[in-house]
């Protein structure tokens, strides 16, 4: 009888833990950052994901290095959700575009999309785009 009780407490855990609840892991919302917090955030996250939702001409005249383009203005809702997707799980991901002006959308879409990013925030304001770049290229 013990053995039985034994065997239907570990089938009960395995259970839980396959159903996701217990290993559902809080997505930790940072929210908006000015460019001056974003700056300091992004050179203490060795694996973040930036992701870049302004216009690609923008993009191809100033990005941080290594970030991932996503022009939202020149998409639909399927296929901004799309590229959304395609984004690696398991990263931190800062969002930003040129002024703060379209990156909440943009940043409210993603974390209701992707509840698997452990951290996400964005940009307030005009990216420290030269700072960064200067501080990453120091660092090779």
């Amino acid at each position: 009888m013990k053995i039985i009780l034994r065997l239907l407490s570990i089938l009960a855990v395995m259970a839980a833990l396959g159903s996701g609840s217990a290993l559902a892991q809080e997505q930790k919302d940072l929210g908006a950052l000015t460019p001056d917090e974003a700056l300091a955030y992004m050179k203490s996250k060795n694996d973040l994901l930036i992701v870049d939702v302004a216009a690609e001409r923008w993009y191809g005249e100033k990005h941080f290095e290594g970030a991932v383009n996503i022009p939202i203005e020149s998409l639909n809702d399927a296929e901004e959700k799309k590229l959304y997707q395609d984004l690696p799980g398991g990263r931190p991901v800062l969002l930003h575009c040129r002024l703060g002006m379209i990156v909440p959308g943009a940043y409210r879409n993603l974390k209701q999309l992707r509840p698997d990013i452990p951290e996400i925030s964005y940009i307030a304001g005009k990216p420290p785009f030269d700072e960064y770049n200067s501080w990453l290229k120091s660092r090779k």
